[in-house]
């Protein structure tokens, strides 16, 4: 991979890190909205997190071999 290459791939993994933490932000507040005491919405804000930022990993896993 060139040095272009992989600073566009860091790239898309900060941008796509700051949307799963927006996405975990939302989640927590979707918890306490609910009624949810702190520490319940942080574990379900994180739960989104981590999942958002599994599946945008994974997504990248299929698409940089394709591109490369």
């Amino acid at each position: 991979m060139s040095t272009q290459n992989l600073l566009t791939l860091l790239l898309a993994l900060v941008t796509l890190a700051a949307v799963s933490a927006i996405a975990g932000l939302i989640g927590y507040n979707v918890a306490r909205e609910g009624g949810a005491p702190v520490s319940t919405a942080i574990g379900r804000g994180s739960f989104v997190f981590f999942s958002v930022m599994t599946l945008f990993i994974a997504l990248l896993a299929v698409l940089v071999p394709a591109l490369t």
